[in-house]
């Protein structure tokens, strides 16, 4: 195959690595033995989002940028129990915390 028009064939490839190659999932979990949990984590926009009183199992992803910030926090809402918050870069976990006890807070984070 002849190529006649390199830099038109390269701005497409380019185009093509950046807009399929950046993407990086990101996914958070919320897991212990306590029965709920308030959640506070850095969404796919950079902002903060915020869940009341849920109950784990608790999973959450979206796509990120490279080098974006992540941070996650869970803070148990009973008297007893664990709470273990975990960040995952493309599945591979990158950082996680564990508290236990009453009212505690798990934190953890990190760049995707």
């Amino acid at each position: 195959m002849k190529i006649k028009n390199y830099g038109r064939f390269f701005s497409m490839l380019f185009t093509f690595f950046v807009l399929v190659g950046c993407s990086i999932e990101c996914e958070y979990k919320v897991t212990g033995t306590a029965n709920r949990v308030d959640v506070t984590y850095s969404n796919e926009s950079e902002g903060t989002s915020q869940e009341s009183n849920v109950s784990i199992p608790w999973t959450y992803s979206f796509d990120g940028e490279e080098g974006q910030f992540v941070y996650i926090s869970a803070q148990n809402q009973g008297t007893t129990g664990s709470v273990t918050v975990t960040i995952y870069r493309n599945g591979k976990k990158i950082e996680t915390s564990t508290s236990t006890g009453a009212y505690v807070i798990a934190t953890a984070s990190g760049s995707l």
